[in-house]
């Protein structure tokens, strides 16, 4: 039982640790996408005429509120099972050194 209990805990614990990293990586190239974007603009603004330079093109990703209000929900859900995750880990680690004494 106790091992099953083990298991099933740090799989959570795991979950939620991958998952964050995802998120985390994503985020990484979500920034450098927008940092070559920023350059890319910046170059376009330098005045190398008097006439007026335009700006690139990009295209924006636009989401629904109802697409962002779902993927929220959904950190949230990972985020507390994560949380659960950790504190059932650190309760069954107390358990188990309880029981060695």
């Amino acid at each position: 039982m106790r091992a099953a209990a083990f298991v099933v805990s740090c799989l959570f614990v795991l979950g939620f640790y991958g998952y964050v990293l995802t998120r985390l990586y994503q985020e990484h190239r979500r920034f450098k996408a927008q940092e070559k974007r920023l350059h890319e603009h910046l170059y376009a603004m330098e005045p190398k005429t008097k006439t007026a330079v335009a700006a690139p093109k990009t295209a924006a990703r636009r989401t629904s509120p109802n697409g962002r209000r779902k993927e929220t929900l959904l950190h949230i859900g990972v985020a507390i099972g994560g949380l659960i995750g950790v504190f059932a880990e650190i309760e069954f680690l107390n358990h188990l050194v309880a029981s060695f004494h």
